[in-house]
């Protein structure tokens, strides 16, 4: 086993309009996006950790008969089984479970400062109009499943992020598992299922039904310890996901 100091960036583009709800009404608008403190849009690392892990689970239940184990992580009774003897599965590592807090840390993914910029105004009356401009409105109506009809007293507007926004994002934390193989630059089993997963990451927030949130992941940068990763060895890594089919994902060992 082998303890890695890890830090990936990225970039989120999103392709369609998308939207991370508030829960919280303003004015005439009932589903608000979330915002920084100075009113910029941002993707919360909750949501991103969220749907990285489904991604990462799909992964692993190509590669394993061990399926039981990676059922929902708020399942109490899937998480009892960390307390036994089998040592934790690959997704535990990375993502943590109920018994086994993950080391990895999911950073909030926020906008460049220089495309923040776009959204400024030296006068505060106009700026708060500016940044009005990071998002559009559509006005919808709540549908009967059944009746395929809509629902009386249902219209309701709601807040999207515009296409084309992009946000810059990090994982970063130490991750605990078995390299490849004995070179020092060989990634983890586990490291090398968080990548794949990232890279499958396609739609993020609501309205994913109706074609919302549609995104792609870039991973920008890779550091392994204090050593920079290239661009194409990590490349070359992925290349190796088949070998995920060679190692039972509880613990990593071949």
């Amino acid at each position: 086993m082998r303890t890695d100091r890890v830090q990936i960036t990225y970039d989120l583009t999103f392709l369609t309009p998308f939207h991370f709800g508030t829960g919280i009404r303003a004015g005439l608008v009932d589903r608000t996006v979330v915002r920084d403190a100075e009113g910029y849009l941002y993707v919360p690392g909750s949501t991103i950790k969220g749907v990285l892990r489904e991604r990462c689970e799909q992964l692993a239940r190509l590669s394993t008969q061990d399926k039981p184990r990676l059922s929902s992580p708020h399942d109490p009774k899937a998480a009892l089984a960390d307390l036994g003897t089998q040592p934790p599965t690959l997704i535990t590592r990375i993502f943590g479970s109920q018994i086994a807090p993950g080391r990895l840390y999911f950073d909030d993914a926020s906008q460049d400062e220089q495309i923040k910029q776009l959204y400024d105004h030296p006068e505060p009356r106009i700026q708060s109009k500016y940044r009005e401009m990071q998002v559009d409105l559509y006005t919808q109506v709540r549908l009967d499943r059944l009746t395929r009809t809509a629902v009386p007293g249902a219209l309701y507007t709601s807040e999207f992020g515009v296409n084309e926004t992009v946000f810059q994002g990090s994982v970063q934390g130490w991750l605990t598992c078995t390299p490849l193989d004995a070179s020092e630059q060989a990634p983890t089993y586990s490291l090398l299922l968080l990548l794949a997963g990232l890279r499958m990451l396609d739609r993020l927030g609501g309205n994913k039904s109706t074609g919302k949130g549609q995104c792609s992941c870039e991973i920008t940068g890779i550091q392994l310890n204090t050593q920079e990763i290239r661009t194409e060895i990590w490349l070359e890594w992925l290349g190796q996901i088949g070998r995920l089919a060679d190692v039972r994902l509880e613990g990593g060992e071949r």
